[in-house]
């Protein structure tokens, strides 16, 4: 009786142990998967951003705010240069609209999204840029903030009226994970993005090469030689 006892406790205190190790891991692998999926889409972010068009006829790069019942939804538009194709078995240029926004599934939850739209160069309307290929990016991200600077303060929103790229972007990525005593815990990644300010610069050197080529006076080819 006192062998079938202690086997008892001891097979009591493996299992228990057993169901600690299967939790821990468990909870490991929900954490680990929120790091990497923040990881992906900051990554994501700082190289579409880093591939700016910069497009002195008509830039595209707009920061909206859409407000919703439950929370406000912060919403990135921008033209970039892409090297990946959105469609393999399409023609396509390395231009593309790409808009990191939340989407509402059916479940009623918002998940982050990249909508990366190929432009094929005959776009005359702004819908005509409207499709694309939707990817969700994450299941746990809950937050997606993003501050515009524009060189004296920071504001929410930026307008594509003004044609022109802010002078450093900052957006914050959060997830809440709750663990099995029910504690919340937020994980974050953050991308700060500058953007210079070369097309200015080269706006200048070009009217002051300009300047420079009406000031001087070129000498008639034909003058001096003798008929």
């Amino acid at each position: 009786m006192a062998a079938s006892v202690i086997t008892a406790f001891i097979a009591m205190v493996a299992v228990g142990g057993m169901i600690s190790v299967t939790s821990a891991r468990s909870s490991l692998d929900e954490v680990t998967e929120v790091m990497d999926e923040l990881r992906y889409a900051a990554d994501l972010l700082r190289q579409d951003l880093a591939s700016v068009h910069r497009d002195r006829q008509e830039m595209l790069f707009e920061g909206a705010v859409e407000d919703s019942a439950a929370m406000v939804l912060p919403r990135l538009r921008f033209r970039a240069i892409g090297t990946t194709k959105a469609r393999s078995s399409q023609p396509e240029s390395d231009v593309y609209e790409v808009e990191y926004l939340f989407v509402t599934g059916q479940d009623g939850k918002n998940r982050l999204c990249r909508r990366v739209c190929p432009i094929v160069g005959i776009e005359d309307q702004d819908d005509q840029t409207a499709g694309g290929i939707l990817t969700k990016l994450s299941e746990h991200i809950a937050f997606f903030g993003i501050r515009y600077f524009g060189g004296t303060d920071w504001s929410s929103v930026w307008s594509v009226d003004q044609q022109l790229l802010p002078t450093l972007i900052e957006v914050s990525l959060a997830s809440c994970v709750v663990d099995k005593n029910g504690k919340e815990k937020i994980y974050s990644k953050q991308v700060i993005v500058t953007f210079s300010r070369l097309g200015d610069q080269a706006d200048q050197l070009e009217e002051e090469d300009q300047t420079l080529l009406e000031e001087i006076e070129f000498t008639d080819p034909q003058a001096g030689v003798e008929p």
